[in-house]
């Protein structure tokens, strides 16, 4: 990202921060209520702006897995997943191995979703035990 959308970016960042600042108790506890999440939550995604969570769904298509049809068919599933991945303290790590098409065989190292993306792909568990 250029120099010059970084900085809209954050102009557009701050004016939605700016526009939930402004709800008032009663707005914020219903958008959190339609949105399904606790209202602490909302307060932390739009902390993170608008890109918070874009590496989920370039992930999925990289291992192979549709998000438009897991949203429908899962829609809980993938809000939740959706705010774990906006929450992620390594989306630099994900977005550089996105880039650098390395996602599909580092992810499992790192992503708070590796468990649940490895269900949806139909893969077994690791076995960690030592039997």
């Amino acid at each position: 990202m250029g120099l010059a959308a970084m900085i809209r970016q954050w102009r557009l960042n701050r004016v939605r921060t700016h526009e939930f600042d402004a709800l008032g108790p009663d707005q914020r506890e219903a958008l959190a209520r339609d949105i399904g999440v606790p209202e602490d939550v909302v307060v932390r995604l739009v902390a993170r702006g608008a890109q918070g969570g874009a590496e989920l769904p370039r992930l999925m298509r990289t291992l192979s897995l549709d998000p438009e049809r897991i949203r429908h068919e899962q829609p809980a599933l993938m809000r939740d997943m959706s705010v774990t991945c906006s929450e992620c303290a390594v989306a630099a790590r994900c977005r550089r191995d996105l880039e650098g098409r390395q996602a599909s065989l580092t992810y499992r190292g790192y992503c708070p979703n590796a468990e649940t993306l490895r269900e949806l792909r139909g893969e077994r568990p690791v076995d960690l035990s030592f039997s």
